[in-house]
């Protein structure tokens, strides 16, 4: 097996440990050692495991990914019980709203590292991987039973994310503004060692904590409208491709991003089973047929078509290029 299959892996432990290191001794703290250390190493071992495992089992790689780091994002930091060792339990609200009353507190907290490092800055080198191996949301939903989508509905519903988007950053501007609703009233922390001296606000569970709410109310609204949207429109990724927020922030470094499918056009036969097994609808026969890499912003890396090509014509690769036409299988596409 050749090593060079094993540099995805590489990259992803020294970028993330890179920045644990340079971040605890910046902020003098275990915490941003520990917290990146542990994201990098569960995508690492994800990514690791790819070329290992037998081409029918891949996704087994992706899916342990997606568990791995959603379940820490999820309860780690959204619950903060990754802060027990610490002597307290402090909540972090790592939806978008979250991400905007600490942007607007001027925080730098988890929610607002996370926003920067793995769906802004980030996806300029990684494009929408987030979605494809780490998103909390998207490691349920693609649980359910529509592995291979329908074509996609009229373009027009993919505005409706923008609408979330807008909706969103509006409720944290009129709360701040119109009713003095800021990151230390939605703050607060358990306190486990009854010792800790804080100005943040101290509760006797997770019930009472403000943030705590916030967090787990937009989750089930993300979960409830993800599984709908699942079930009426036959697509596990429904959600991720009309309705969430975040894919405006994905979608811009993704563009640029480095890592992006490459295609070879020699190898192709025509089989399309590639765009058959991308969750994402992309017309990746268009992308071959022009032998560019898959410059769609949707593309999430999954790796899905590259598993699925029997002439192993698609190959995850490092490169410079962009493109700003997306090739989409819609429904009564002419």
């Amino acid at each position: 097996m050749k090593l060079t299959r094993f540099l995805p892996m590489l990259l992803f432990i020294v970028i993330f440990y890179g920045i644990a290191i340079s971040f605890s001794i910046i902020f003098k703290s275990k915490f941003y050692l520990m917290n990146f250390m542990i994201i990098g190493t569960a995508i690492a071992l994800g990514v690791g495991l790819w070329p290992v495992l037998p081409k029918i089992k891949k996704d087994l790689a992706r899916r342990l990914s997606q568990i791995l780091v959603g379940s820490y994002m999820f309860f780690g930091l959204g619950f903060g019980l990754i802060y027990i060792i610490f002597g307290y339990v402090i909540p972090e609200n790592m939806q978008i709203e979250g991400f905007f009353f600490y942007l607007f507190a001027g925080l730098f907290q988890a929610g607002v590292i996370h926003y920067c490092i793995a769906k802004i800055i980030g996806t300029f080198i990684f494009g929408r991987m987030w979605c494809g191996w780490t998103c909390w949301t998207a490691a349920v939903l693609d649980l359910l039973p529509y592995k291979k989508p329908s074509p996609r509905i009229s373009k027009k519903f993919e505005f409706i994310r923008y609408a979330v988007f807008a909706v969103s950053l509006a409720i944290v501007i009129v709360l701040i503004v119109a009713f003095n609703i800021n990151q230390e009233k939605l703050g607060g922390l358990i306190d486990l060692t009854s010792r800790m001296k804080t100005v943040t606000p101290k509760y006797d569970n997770f019930f009472m904590l403000p943030e705590f709410w916030w967090f787990i109310s937009g989750n089930i609204i993300y979960f409830s409208v993800g599984i709908m949207l699942a079930f009426l429109l036959k697509d596990n990724r429904a959600f991720c491709k009309y309705v969430c927020p975040i894919t405006l922030f994905l979608k811009t470094g993704s563009r640029f991003s480095l890592l992006k499918i490459k295609t070879y056009k020699h190898l192709c036969t025509g089989c399309k089973l590639c765009e058959k097994n991308c969750p994402m609808n992309i017309e990746i026969t268009g992308y071959v047929d022009q032998g560019k890499r898959i410059l769609s912003t949707e593309c999430i890396l999954c790796n899905n078509c590259v598993r699925s090509c029997p002439k192993e014509a698609l190959k995850l690769t490092a490169g410079l290029d962009c493109g700003f036409k997306e090739l989409i299988n819609r429904r009564n596409k002419k």
